[in-house]
């Protein structure tokens, strides 16, 4: 491959990794579900924002718990169908789980809380739908990557908890059984601070947030899962590398502490030099073994229902 196609195909923050080392690293049996493209679920000012539902066909007696697929990007770029999350998508599907990959607006265009409010708005919009993705909404599962996993994350935390003052669920968040991170941010001021360390000027967290921390401190605290995050939250897996030049590892071992501070459920896993994104570059043995584990979790912890709650 000519040197000028790989520097194209590779992000600096993947450090030393080849396109060779780019992809989902499992088999995926695509009999044992169907995909149904570009279902719109919102129309916002921009245009209408689309998902994709994806049917285990595996029969069975009930329908599937429901997980729903929230993509990263640093909140300003990126897709439901980009960086293999539509085979993430078939991988757990082909588990006997009913998923809903989904768009979101970006920043800058649109700051916070939009994107989190189109996250909240497409779980309302697959409950309103169950029947047709053969879901079963008294069992929702949050899968995010990124700027992803801090969008499930935050509405895993938020919508469990009744004095949470920004965006609500429609339809209530006791529904929410689960939540599975990979390298999320947790604590956007902290995270903005890194970047300012690291680069200067403007930063893509305080892009979405839409304001600096000292100019609106409360709007900070209610976007960050780690400021969120109660006893009650939904049993949560987070996974992350120690060679990650996009979110520090602190953001999950701190997250991973505060949850164990509350007493609320919760699995870590810290995957030493592992790069961001390491699902899908240059994945390893050890990858593999944790994007199985993701899928055994949300089939576990979906099946066991909707759990008791703690303040």
């Amino acid at each position: 491959m000519p040197e000028s196609l790989k520097t194209a195909a590779v992000a600096n923050w993947m450090g030393d990794i080849t396109p060779e080392q780019l992809g989902f690293p499992l088999p995926i049996d695509r009999t044992l579900y169907v995909k149904e493209s570009g279902l719109v679920y919102k129309q916002t000012p921009s245009g209408p924002l689309e998902l994709d539902a994806y049917r285990p066909t595996a029969p069975t007696n009930s329908p599937a718990p429901l997980v729903v697929m929230i993509h990263g990007g640093g909140w300003h770029r990126g897709g439901r169908y980009q960086m293999g999350l539509s085979r993430w998508a078939g991988y757990l599907a082909s588990g006997g789980l009913a998923v809903v990959s989904i768009d979101y607006r970006l920043a800058p265009t649109t700051q916070y809380p939009d994107s989190f409010q189109d996250c909240l708005d497409a779980i309302d919009w697959a409950v309103e739908h169950a029947s047709e993705l053969g879901a079963d909404v008294r069992r929702v599962g949050l899968w995010g990557d990124s700027a992803g996993g801090h969008l499930a994350l935050l509405a895993a935390t938020s919508q469990t908890r009744p004095d949470f003052a920004g965006p609500r669920l429609r339809n209530g968040g006791e529904r929410l059984c689960a939540a599975v991170a990979w390298y999320p941010p947790t604590d956007l001021i902290a995270l903005h601070r890194s970047e300012r360390r690291a680069r200067g000027g403007p930063t893509t967290t305080a892009g979405f947030v839409g304001t600096e921390p000292e100019e609106d401190p409360a709007r900070w605290s209610e976007v960050s899962p780690l400021e969120q995050a109660h006893a009650g939250a939904p049993p949560t897996l987070i996974l992350q590398g120690t060679r990650d030049l996009l979110v520090p590892h602190s953001q999950a071992t701190r997250y991973a502490e505060r949850l164990q501070l509350l007493g609320a459920p919760h699995e870590l896993h810290v995957v030493e030099n592992a790069p961001h994104g390491f699902d899908r570059v240059a994945p390893d043995e050890n990858a593999c073994r944790l994007i199985a584990r993701s899928r055994d979790f949300l089939c576990d912890r979906l099946s066991a229902g909707t759990p008791e709650r703690r303040s």
